[in-house]
């Protein structure tokens, strides 16, 4: 059984809320709680009538709050009523990650920017922390490569698989959230469909990039890893931009014209 967080827990850090900002303190008020132990994972809110008198502020104000900490995925609903403290895992406090990544496509550099920053750490925390089962599992991944090479979905499918697989081994839940959410913006950058339409040898191109970067973690090589998975990367935001310069064109500005050369791309 969940345990009730009390109304002392809740009023340890300061007294009531001034008037101003008032859904934006009572988040910052709930989050401080959590940083120090007072409230812990599971923990039941009070009643929304014992809270509006424990932070003294309205119940619009104290709704606001609460939406904006469900949001954030600090505490969540249950069936049968009441608010609780989420399990706290860094997979749903990053979830709206993915959310604020969904909407900023018209940062085509800056995306891969941060996946060349995210996954070569990956890659050299994997390189250093692979176990025989992991490298077996990377090598199982590649093999199956073979039977995907005119299969577009079939890849995407294998694809996620090994980049999951290395953020696994990695071992940060943080890296590997952020990561998930860089995918699967590169997802809909890529429309891989398309690209692989548009470029034949974009899939044995990355089964070669892929087969790199498992070779470097099976040897326990973090640098030769970072750079098997940089050139991956590279290979990535060439193709996209060269889908995007025969449709949409995107650079550093955002749409530019067919023919226009700006790129940002790492040599």
């Amino acid at each position: 059984m969940a345990r009730r967080a009390v109304a002392k827990d809740l009023t340890l850090t300061a007294g009531r809320i001034e008037k101003q900002a008032l859904g934006k303190q009572v988040v910052a008020r709930i989050l401080e709680l959590i940083r120090t132990g007072s409230l812990k994972a599971g923990d039941r809110l009070p009643p929304e009538r014992e809270l509006i008198e424990i932070f003294g502020i309205s119940r619009p104000s104290l709704r606001e709050a609460l939406r904006a900490l469900s949001t954030l995925g600090v505490i969540e609903s249950r069936h049968g009523g009441g608010a609780f403290v989420s399990d706290l895992d860094a997979r749903t406090l990053l979830a709206p990650l993915d959310f604020y990544l969904s909407l900023t496509k018209a940062n085509l550099s800056d995306a891969f920017d941060s996946r060349l920053v995210i996954e070569t750490e990956i890659v050299r925390r994997a390189a250093a922390k692979a176990r025989k089962a992991d490298v077996l599992e990377l090598e199982s991944i590649i093999e199956a490569h073979d039977t995907v090479q005119n299969d577009s979905i079939g890849f995407r499918i294998l694809d996620t698989r090994f980049h999951e697989k290395l953020s696994a081994i990695a071992g940060n839940a943080v890296l590997q959230r952020i990561a998930y959410g860089l995918y699967n913006l590169g997802v809909d950058f890529q429309n891989f469909a398309r690209r692989a339409q548009n470029d034949p040898g974009l899939i044995a191109r990355s089964t070669k990039d892929h087969s790199e970067i498992a070779a470097s973690i099976a040897a326990h090589d973090p640098e030769g890893a970072a750079r098997a998975m940089s050139r991956h990367i590279r290979n990535i935001e060439l193709s996209t931009r060269r889908l995007f310069s025969n449709s949409v064109h995107v650079g550093d500005r955002g749409v530019f014209e067919p023919g226009d050369q700006h790129s940002r791309v790492r040599h």
